[in-house]
């Protein structure tokens, strides 16, 4: 690894979501605009991509109600999912190591109906097996450190719904802007403690959450640990989290607040805009946003670098027609820091795969563009490519020599939404992340990565 340019080129491979292609700027990612949830999977209840109904989990419900009419809706409506992954990792790293991993396994997600229709269990089994993996395996993140399996019971949790209110406790998946799933390796980031969101329903106008997380569980291992620990600090600290967003039917606007006791506050804040022209649907549409992340120490400031603010300010235009979505966004990198996020994924509009320039100083612009060919009759086929640059005054202290830089992302999926393929997921990515000037044995970061997902509904 790169640890002579004074952080790990690893430290800085965290990158876009992985979230769906868009078909229409309508459809892009928005942080804010995804809201505060506690969602069974990574994808469920996604408010930006059109919705999709699974025809096999119908056909199970149907089954459900006639067979057991008069069944206690905790067991008559109880879901069983299995949800398989195999995913191939192959890496060259600034001409240090170069990991591959070949590794299957995925999860199994239970959910119970509910209890008078106000308590409900639910929980997530996920498992990460290697098949074939070289020396440098762990550094995939699809592994442990050591290049081991993971197994571990990510979620379980118990879900009260009151007045309104949904009231998780327990492991779980939360996703807000900051705090999320970040689903880009073979098991999600999950989180333990208390999170209470509105009821979802559709058409949700307001959005909040009033939540403490204890701990979270890495990706690369079958344990959590605390919050604080996460950032290197040893004080076991947890996250008091709050936030609240509106939804209209052009705009998206919310702030959400994070605070670790003695170590770290995160301040998100972001409008996003659908323009009121343009022919909708396949036609031109065009959609406009701004968002900032402010990050500071706090208390003792037991954090490495300490005391210290920083921020990330980016902005973007997405426009579309018919299948095709361009987007173009700018950001700019506080000098005293770069941003920390552990917990997932980055918000800033220039995220990529590898880097979201998110180093100290660093300012940046994204070119990008996507392509839905079901309008060319291949249903369930998208393409995507992506270009950025970030430049800067590079630095051992607050960016590790990471400032002038450049990537590109290619991106294939395959998903049919009816047929006998119904349920599987192909991706197929390749980056190259390039450094100047940082005093590594190459310039170049590549990765390949393959992954197969399949799910099957079995209750």
């Amino acid at each position: 690894m790169a640890a002579s340019a004074g952080l790990s080129s690893r430290a800085f491979a965290q990158g876009a979501t992985d979230y769906p292609i868009p078909s229409s700027a309508k459809e892009a990612f928005s942080p804010i605009g995804e809201g505060f949830t506690t969602p069974l999977g990574p994808r469920d209840d996604l408010r930006g991509p059109k919705p999709y109904a699974d025809s096999r989990e119908a056909r199970f419900d149907a089954v459900r109600g006639e067979h057991m009419p008069n069944a206690p809706a905790f067991f008559r409506d109880t879901q069983l999912k299995a949800n398989s992954r195999t995913y191939w990792f192959d890496e060259h790293n600034f001409g240090y190591d170069e990991p591959k991993a070949l590794t299957t396994g995925g999860s199994l997600a239970y959910e119970s109906g509910y209890i008078a229709d106000f308590f409900q269990l639910r929980s997530v089994l996920y498992t990460s097996q290697p098949l074939y993996g070289n020396a440098f395996a762990g550094d995939s993140v699809n592994l442990t450190t050591d290049g081991d399996q993971i197994t571990t019971l990510g979620q379980i949790n118990g879900l009260v719904k009151f007045g309104g209110q949904e009231l998780a406790v327990g492991r779980q998946l939360v996703r807000t802007p900051y705090i999320n799933p970040y689903d880009v390796r073979m098991i999600p980031l999950t989180f333990e403690g208390i999170v209470l969101v509105p009821e979802h329903k559709e058409n949700q106008t307001l959005d909040y959450i009033a939540s403490y997380l204890t701990q979270y569980k890495p990706r690369n291992t079958a344990t959590f640990q605390s919050f604080s620990n996460g950032l290197g600090v040893a004080q076991d600290e947890g996250v008091l989290v709050n936030g609240i967003g509106y939804h209209g039917a052009r705009w998206n606007a919310g702030v959400a607040n994070y605070w670790i006791k003695d170590t770290l506050n995160t301040a998100y804040a972001e409008l996003d805009y659908m323009l009121p022209f343009g022919g909708g649907g396949d036609g031109p549409s065009f959609r406009v946003g701004v968002n900032t992340l402010d990050q500071r120490t706090v208390g003792a400031d037991l954090i490495a670098g300490g005391p210290y603010q920083t921020y990330q300010a980016s902005a973007r235009l997405i426009a579309s027609y018919a299948g095709f979505v361009f987007t173009g966004a700018v950001s700019d990198v506080g000098d005293e820091a770069s941003i920390q996020k552990p917990f997932g994924f980055s918000t800033s509009y220039t995220a990529m795969i590898v880097t979201n320039f998110d180093q100290a100083s660093v300012r940046a612009y994204l070119l990008s563009l996507s392509y839905d060919l079901e309008q060319i009759g291949l249903e369930g086929v998208k393409l995507h490519a992506a270009w950025g640059k970030g430049s800067g005054a590079p630095d051992l202290a607050t960016n590790g020599g990471f400032a002038d830089q450049e990537e590109l992302d290619l991106r294939f999926v395959y998903e049919p939404h009816r047929g006998r393929l119904e349920g599987l997921r192909v991706e197929l990515e390749y980056i190259d992340w390039q450094v100047f000037d940082a005093g590594l044995p190459s310039d170049d970061l590549t990765q390949f990565r393959a992954i197969v997902n399949y799910s099957v509904p079995l209750l």
